[in-house]
């Protein structure tokens, strides 16, 4: 079968490989839809995971299954990491903690013709047979925007920020409550964002705001959200920074406004759960996010397309 690997230097491969092998408790599916997610961009990450299979965006279709509650033939949107639900951590609803989260996966990965799902992973899966495939997929990506939001703690009265009008920059905008405005430095991006109906504006424009989210990792970003937000106010780190290049943080004034700095790494059961229940909703779908929908052999481009800023993201699809 076909599947795309990470192999160095910023380069995608698609490969022909073995078929996955049906596992205890476990399914085999059908890849139907796999988004290519920003973080699967950032060299410093990737060069660590090599030999390493694409794609955790991801649904498709049961082609053999151990699990009642998911027949073949029914469509399914897995986590590609799945909590065991027992422990402290998961206990707290710090899912990205436990250790069978941190275990799990997705083999080889699903940016292949075909995946498995081993039972642990279960525990994060959804039934989407109502939904396209293409905004099933979805589940992960907008599950670590509902994390983000969650943990944000937002009040009714609070005003927002968003910084980075990538597409995680663009479905926090599409998913928040509060007013928000979301700002960046490509001229195309802003476009894009406000032919979405989105509130959008250059980030040297940015207004004071109670509440920042940073999305892409940079240190630009973070000094700008150091200086827009308002006292008493909270910043939220979206992405990580290149461990080469990590920012100093302005702490004393951090410090002297009560300002929060919040990390929002992934997302668990709750946060899937709830990312569907907006894509049911129709509040975010494929079409508001995804630009380019390819074939797996055009994935190679599109990588560097996307890398490049020149797309604002991609999907394979697996037509058969």
């Amino acid at each position: 079968m076909k599947l795309a690997r990470y192999v160095g230097g910023g380069r995608v491969a698609i490969c022909n490989e073995p078929e996955p092998e049906p596992a205890q408790g476990g399914l085999v599916v059908e890849t139907e839809a796999s988004g290519l997610c920003s973080g699967e961009l950032m060299d410093w990450y990737m060069e660590g995971k090599i030999p390493h299979v694409l794609g955790h965006e991801v649904a498709g279709k049961v082609l053999w299954s151990d699990d009642e509650r998911f027949p073949v033939g029914c469509r399914i949107a897995p986590h590609h990491h799945a909590p065991c639900l027992k422990c402290a951590f998961c206990r707290r609803g710090r899912y990205v903690h436990c250790d069978t989260w941190k275990r799990t996966r997705l083999i080889p990965g699903g940016m292949a013709e075909r995946f498995l799902v081993r039972g642990e992973n279960l525990e994060d899966a959804h039934r989407v047979d109502d939904l396209d495939p293409r905004d099933a997929a979805l589940m992960e990506p907008v599950g670590c925007v509902a994390k983000s939001i969650r943990r944000a703690g937002l009040e009714a009265e609070d005003e927002v920020a968003v910084i980075g009008l990538g597409s995680f920059g663009v479905a926090h905008l599409l998913c928040l409550d509060n007013p928000a405005k979301g700002y960046d430095l490509s001229a195309r991006r802003i476009e894009y964002a406000a032919s979405l109906g989105l509130s959008v504006g250059h980030v040297e424009d940015s207004k004071p705001a109670d509440v920042v989210f940073i999305c892409p990792g940079n240190e630009a970003a973070l000094r700008r959200a150091e200086e827009i937000v308002r006292p008493g106010g909270k910043i939220v780190l979206f992405a990580p920074f290149p461990p080469e290049n990590e920012p100093r943080l302005a702490l004393n004034r951090l410090y002297f406004s009560d300002v929060s700095l919040i990390p929002s790494y992934s997302c668990g059961p709750d946060d899937t759960a709830q990312a569907i229940n907006w894509i049911r909703r129709g509040r975010i779908r494929a079409s508001h996010l995804v630009s380019d929908f390819v074939t797996i052999e055009a994935l190679p481009e599109a990588y560097l397309a996307m890398k490049a800023g020149e797309i604002l993201k991609a999907m394979v699809l697996f037509e058969r």
